[in-house]
């Protein structure tokens, strides 16, 4: 018989101690847990993967599709004085719509990081040029010499992230 102060279940083998959850015996769940470890695994790999250079292009042509759809969508949006007018309001519907389509697929091989920066950067950039030409917003030169450092920030990130 077992002693009260031993943590192992009657059933447990000699040197197994009860914290040992996941050591189960064989039977029903072994498809299933077959099935989960093959899912892991193919996606371990495809997170390891080396994507082919050919592919990467696509990612930053759909990465510069989501920001000039972004700046689409933010320029109309705002034309369309608080929704209120309806042609600038669908365009800033199907615009955002695009760029977070574009964005998604740019991410299957750009990281996030990357994609968010370039994305950001070069958005925000754009939208500042277009507020200042388009809707007569005038500009300082401490906001140029900002805007110019989040570019260079956004170099930067891409010149010395390993993903790139």
């Amino acid at each position: 018989m077992s002693d009260a102060s031993d943590s192992r279940p009657p059933s447990a083998p000699e040197g197994a101690h009860a914290h040992e959850l996941f050591d189960v015996e064989p039977g029903a769940h072994e498809p299933l847990a077959d099935l989960a470890a093959a899912a892991g695994a193919r996606i371990e790999e495809s997170i390891h993967e080396l994507r082919p250079a050919r592919r990467r292009w696509a990612a930053y042509l759909f990465l510069g599709i989501a920001i000039v759809a972004g700046v689409t969508g933010t320029s109309a949006l705002s034309a369309s004085a608080g929704f209120t007018r309806l042609g600038p309001s669908v365009v800033v519907v199907i615009a955002y719509l695009v760029c977070f389509l574009a964005m998604t697929r740019a991410l299957r091989l750009i990281p996030i990081s990357l994609v968010y920066a370039i994305w950001s950067g070069v958005g925000m950039a754009l939208i500042t040029l277009i507020g200042w030409r388009l809707f007569g917003q005038t500009l300082e030169a401490g906001e140029i010499v900002g805007i110019v450092l989040i570019l260079a920030g956004v170099v930067v990130i891409h010149l010395f992230s390993e993903a790139s």
